[in-house]
């Protein structure tokens, strides 16, 4: 969090001061010193962080409110800008108090949704509730959606090797989310970054370039596949799971190459053997993979062509003997 705490800082030209080990205080960078304009935040959360770290949401919140009330015209400020426009400077968002995450999760895991609008908006009705020093959890959907509309970027920083963006359901359902979001009010796709901080040197990586990563080097992984198969049933359901999360991030980011799909839908059904062991594992999450497979085919994220007819005749076989067992 720290990483993504001092991204925020640095657009609005702000410097943390630690004035002793447990006190920190906030320093104005003047305009000559930043050389640019202030640059606005919409600061997203999950339930965890409101809850784990209150004292992060208030010294955010008093950096924007610093920024907004700076005597700068408003070309070189935007905080101040859309906080005149907006008439508030509250810039911290996420779900109600009682909930961690969006509804947008379950849409996705049900195959519920009708279209991409539905998670959208499933997303900011989840995420619209607004925090800060004196604020907790106040529905703000109109300023929210008025924030959104002003957003050009969307990024998410990435500071673990443990997990790539195509590991857990949460990078779709939060970043790609809120992209989604953006796109639905402002009528237009806005540019997803991904900070990569996981080495000595950061870099600034596509959305697009990350997935394609993430699913070559762990979910297509023979050594990856293969210790997962060492869990037996619970290890084919993470597999599975994996395939879920790629069919989230077609849907929120529209970045997920048909090609890929076409790697997914060889490495673990036209593989016989592979698929076999799948099967005889866990022929319930091997169904679902099918079925995220013909999901995303349907609608419209894969160009399936011959391949479909392979996945189809698996995904009949598979419903077949589940059916045989429920009687």
């Amino acid at each position: 969090f720290g990483e993504t705490v001092a991204q925020i800082f640095e657009f609005l030209g702000v410097e943390l001061v630690h004035k002793t080990a447990w006190e920190k205080d906030l320093k104005i960078k003047s305009l000559e010193e930043l050389k640019r304009p202030r640059i606005d935040v919409v600061v997203t959360i999950c339930g965890f962080f409101r809850d784990m770290f209150p004292n992060l949401i208030e010294l955010i919140d008093k950096a924007i409110t610093m920024v907004s009330d700076l005597e700068e015209p408003e070309e070189f400020n935007s905080v101040k800008k859309h906080r005149n426009e907006l008439k508030s400077a509250l810039r911290i968002f996420g779900p109600v108090t009682t909930e961690y995450g969006t509804r947008m999760l379950q849409l996705v895991e049900d195959s519920v949704w009708k279209d991409e609008k539905d998670l959208a908006n499933a997303y900011i009705n989840s995420m619209c509730y607004a925090y800060g020093r004196d604020v907790h959890g106040i529905e703000a959907k109109n300023l929210l959606e008025g924030l959104l509309k002003t957003v050009d970027v969307v990024s998410q920083t990435r500071s673990s090797i443990d997990y790539e963006i195509t590991d857990l359901d949460h990078y779709y359902e939060f970043f790609g989310g809120l992209s989604k979001a953006v796109e639905l009010v402002k009528g237009e796709k806005v540019e997803m970054v991904i900070v990569d901080s996981t080495r000595e040197r950061e870099k600034v990586e596509s959305v697009k370039d990350s997935i394609e990563r993430g699913t070559i080097t762990r979910t297509l992984n023979p050594k990856w596949i293969e210790e997962m198969l060492k869990h037996g049933f619970n290890g084919v359901q993470k597999i599975a799971d994996r395939i879920e999360y790629l069919l989230g991030l077609s849907a929120t980011t529209n970045a997920v190459e048909s090609r890929l799909w076409d790697k997914i839908a060889e490495r673990f059904v036209l593989d016989k053997e592979l698929f076999k062991r799948l099967r005889e594992l866990n022929i319930y999450a091997a169904y679902e993979m099918l079925e995220k497979l013909l999901e995303a085919e349907r609608r419209g994220y894969w160009k399936a062509g011959q391949l479909r007819q392979e996945v189809e005749e698996k995904y009949l076989e598979c419903e077949g003997v589940l059916e045989e067992k429920m009687v």
